[in-house]
């Protein structure tokens, strides 16, 4: 089961309470919600065919702040790669980082919607990326994968295309 940003959200001020922490478990999970280890995830990826460059880009925000990014050069892909190849290389960050909550956006409608199974995965070579990312996804205690508007994408957007540039 996955959860919405939302019901998170109620989650944690529901619990912010003590009197609703009846139990171990709820005293547990009210812990792992403050901890302070959620973090908020923008992806992106871009590829040129006629070059055959692309470029993968991301950047956490925890409570507002930039806290890490990435910028990446891959060869030759196609831009859905790309845009899967930048959330998986974001969700090993975020596992090395300990995060156990994270918010994922990504300006991708094809990548959010396959990945939270609105659409099926069609293209053999999605399947295996789409694979890992769902895997990856399974370590995090809480996730949510959000589409935004490439405008509210700027910066994991320029990240990607400044890394797709450094291999023309």
């Amino acid at each position: 089961m996955k959860l919405k940003q939302n019901e998170i959200s109620a989650i944690k001020d529901l619990l912010a309470s003590a009197e609703n922490r009846s139990n171990q478990t709820l005293e547990e999970l009210h812990q792992k919600l403050s901890s302070g280890n959620s973090v908020d995830l923008y992806v992106d990826g871009a590829a040129d065919l006629h070059s055959k460059t692309a470029g993968i880009g991301g950047v956490f925000y925890q409570e507002g702040d930039e806290i890490a990014s990435f910028s990446e050069y891959y060869d030759d892909a196609t831009n859905n790669e790309a845009e899967y190849s930048a959330l998986i290389y974001g969700l090993r960050m975020a596992k090395e980082m300990n995060v156990a909550s994270i918010s994922i956006f990504s300006d991708s409608q094809l990548i959010v919607n396959q990945v939270n199974g609105e659409f099926r995965v069609k293209h053999e070579n999605m399947i295996p990326l789409h694979a890992e990312a769902t895997n990856l996804l399974d370590d995090f205690d809480s996730w949510s994968l959000e589409y935004i508007p490439r405008d509210d994408n700027a910066v994991a957007d320029k990240l990607c295309k400044a890394a797709m540039m450094s291999g023309r």
